[in-house]
């Protein structure tokens, strides 16, 4: 037995470490340090796919770091209890040990528990560590799996980690450290936007409350989005965040790389909305997310939050290729605009030599800043930043504008770490960011229609009434100002007939499949083709 003074005299004197930089992984949660001899030491806790949902993946990758906030430097030889809760529902319990401080569990949610305590149809598998009892050693070749009822419902589950011994893994502090960390799954919502007469669906992740709209405006191409949020919570509430798969076949965002957007009419930082369209095959995901500072920016009397999202005119996003001597390529890509949050948002994807996505790549990276001094490195020393789908975002500091050096370093793919680390570099620039006059000047106006309008759509698309009677209703409506219909231009010809998928949508919203929003942008279209006459 050692003190903690002593253990943490150990800690310092590392010389193989895993810093992560003074960057942060666009997601997970950190825990509050603790103070421990003369230093700190916390937990952070992050979920990969940060988008896990049963419905779309078969298991998930807990990464559990144990590391010095002021050096960012991992804590080695760690011994671990790991606790989740669901509620009050305790669902896993075991006891792990890892070398390099990056903990690995491979999560296999499972549905079909029948106890009343859940953590009784959790099951533990990998290898037994030599040393320490009853823990399973996670290394690089061996990841433990948990497999149960975890992350099988919506909502927020609670990470308990109680550190047992460091460095040596023999030696057990006088006391267990403590942190308590949250991962939220989302809930999943489906919502069909219009655009040049194409309906497509939308399938939107929410890490908070279920929004309330969501529609497409044609005229600026802007996705708007409105959702309750109690501010009397706010203190309470990390970061607010949501994902939008928009179809890769969606015409509008065919050549964009990067948005603007505001909240509550709120100018938002860069940082909070990443372009992905790599990680998924079938959709590009906006990532939309923002901390609690911006949150408290944004604070109205209506408890809701209105988001407009616009493509950029000409994308702030740059990328590179860096093409490794074995066969491998990634993509880099950065967010150029220099903001008053001094950071930035970057990503990676590598490539295997046949072109698909590497899984289990190993790499690190250094930033040097415009004076050419390094600000990170977690280099070939490291045992790297271990990517499992062959993705990763960050957000780095970049605390002026000008131009930056930064180098990749691939170290590794699996457990088998490469002979000569493959290095490539680039510079990067950090650009005044300045917001045209012409974007995001929509604004959100949810339209108020009576329910007996809904009664008339319904009985249209049962065929109750004619296509005629419809129009005619709806020409009355906007006649008498109770439908608002935003100003529209006829596109010059006349047709009497009103396509099948108007029908359907005057369907969906009698039944409420799709909001207000999403119909009047039906009416929009019947109105530019010149069948209603406003």
């Amino acid at each position: 037995m050692i003190s903690k003074l002593c253990l943490f005299s150990i800690i310092l004197t590392l010389t193989i470490t895993f810093p992560l930089s003074f960057a942060q992984h666009h997601g997970g949660q950190q825990a509050p340090p603790i103070s421990f001899g003369e230093g700190e030491v916390t937990v952070s806790t992050f979920l990969i796919p940060e988008d896990f949902t049963m419905e779309k993946y078969s298991d998930a990758n807990l990464k559990i770091r144990f590391f010095d906030p002021m050096t960012n430097m991992n804590i080695e030889s760690v011994s671990y209890r790991v606790q989740i809760f669901f509620g009050t529902q305790l669902v896993a319990n075991q006891m792990f040990f890892d070398k390099d401080g990056e903990l690995d569990i491979k999560i296999q949610p499972k549905s079909e528990c029948q106890q009343e305590e859940l953590w009784k149809c959790t099951k533990y598998f990998g290898d037994v560590d030599p040393i320490v009892p009853n823990a399973l050693s996670s290394t690089p070749s061996s990841i433990p799996v948990i497999s149960g009822p975890v992350f099988v419902h919506s909502g927020q589950y609670t990470v308990k980690t109680d550190i047992i011994g460091a460095k040596n893994p023999k030696t057990q502090t006088t006391q267990d450290i403590h942190f308590e960390t949250n991962l939220i799954i989302p809930s999943e919502q489906q919502f069909k936007i219009t655009a040049s007469g194409v309906e497509y669906s939308i399938p939107v992740k929410n890490f908070q409350d279920t929004i309330t709209e969501l529609h497409y405006d044609e005229s600026s191409q802007s996705v708007l989005f409105q959702m309750p949020f109690n501010w009397e919570h706010i203190e309470h509430i990390p970061f607010v965040k949501n994902y939008f798969e928009i179809p890769k076949h969606f015409l509008p965002f065919q050549n964009v790389s990067s948005f603007y957007g505001k909240a509550n009419d709120v100018l938002i930082l860069p940082k909070d909305l990443h372009y992905d369209k790599y990680s998924n095959k079938n959709a590009d995901i906006i990532h939309f997310m923002i901390n609690n500072d911006e949150l408290k920016k944004l604070k109205n009397s209506d408890s809701t939050i209105n988001v407009i999202i616009t493509p950029e005119s000409k994308s702030s996003v740059i990328t590179e290729d860096l093409f490794f001597d074995n066969g491998f390529k990634a993509l880099v890509s950065y967010d150029s605009r220099y903001s008053e949050s001094n950071d930035f948002l970057f990503s990676i994807v590598f490539f295997d030599p046949k072109g698909n996505l590497a899984s289990d790549v190993r790499y690190g990276y250094g930033l040097k800043d415009t004076s050419g001094k390094e600000i990170v490195n977690t280099g070939p020393n490291n045992l790297g930043i271990t990517l499992p789908n062959g993705i990763d975002t960050r957000i780095l500091n970049a605390t002026k504008m000008g131009k930056y050096s930064m180098q990749i370093v691939l170290l590794g793919i699996g457990s088998n770490d490469l002979e000569n680390p493959l290095f490539k570099k680039f510079e990067l620039e950090m650009v005044k960011s300045e917001m045209p006059k012409t974007e995001l000047s929509q604004t959100f106006t949810p339209s108020a229609i009576p329910q007996w309008i809904k009664n008339n759509a319904g009985w249209w698309a049962d065929g109750k009434i004619d296509d005629n009677s419809f129009v005619q209703g709806i020409q009355f409506l906007i006649k008498e100002k109770i439908m608002n219909i935003p100003s529209t231009q006829s596109s010059g010809t006349s047709s009497n007939e009103i396509p099948a998928w108007i029908k359907n949508n005057a369907k969906w919203w009698a039944d409420g499949k799709i909001d207000d929003n999403s119909f009047v942008q039906g009416i929009q279209f019947l109105i530019k083709e010149g069948i209603v006459k406003p």
